[in-house]
């Protein structure tokens, strides 16, 4: 079964769309205490997000995430299973063993009540996490091309903007369901021949003088 994407909303803080490397760098939590620490964590934001648009087996899933050993992807899997993010939507015999698909069980989403009772440092790892693995995805870019060879960014697809907005609460609001509308259409795209995987990711922030 797994969700259907477009099916979702954008009433809270959705999780997708980030395909990412290890995060040595970061904090780990031996067992999600919550929900946040459930999703916010560099291996399974990876498995997450490797989800978000298809189903795998555990095997598909590592030649996403090579870097990390099969078996410390299947405790996070079993982690995500166990927290109600992941599902088994197919169970296969394999050799004597039971192959199993996961999928999302639904939209990886943090709603208000997940945040309640976080402090200031808590918000600041969950944004050192985030961070890490897009700084993770640009070495994992990077590290395709060999040192002797001029690197094409426009040929590859690659864009990297920032930029800032002056949005009333009205005007963001319609501007982020539009492009969570795009986001949506295209995370209904199967594997093609002339398709690739792309990580998007965009953050919006509210910015201004203190004490504004």
């Amino acid at each position: 079964m797994g969700y259907d994407p477009s099916e979702t909303n954008n009433d809270y803080i959705i999780i997708i769309g980030i395909i990412t490397n290890n995060g040595n760098n970061v904090k780990r939590y031996s067992m999600p205490g919550s929900k946040v620490d459930l999703i916010f964590h560099p291996i399974r934001l990876d498995i997450i997000s490797a989800l978000s648009t298809q189903q795998m087996t555990a095997k598909e899933l590592v030649q996403i995430i090579p870097s990390v050993p099969l078996t410390t992807l299947y405790r996070h899997i079993n982690l995500l299973v166990e927290g109600g993010l992941l599902e088994v939507v197919e169970e296969h015999p394999v050799r004597g063993t039971v192959e199993r698909v996961y999928a999302l069980a639904g939209p990886p989403s943090l709603h208000a009540e997940d945040l309640e009772g976080m402090t200031k440092k808590d918000y600041e790892q969950s944004f050192a996490i985030y961070l890490s693995s897009l700084l993770s995805d640009a070495k994992n870019y990077l590290a395709t091309k060999p040192d002797d060879q001029a690197i094409d960014l426009f040929a590859d697809g690659v864009e990297v903007t920032k930029l800032q907005l002056l949005l009333s609460d009205e005007e963001f609001r319609t501007l982020n369901a539009q492009i969570f509308e795009m986001i949506m259409s295209a995370a209904k795209n199967g594997p093609a021949p002339n398709r690739k995987r792309r990580v998007f990711s965009y953050v919006f922030i509210p910015v201004g003088n203190r004490g504004d």
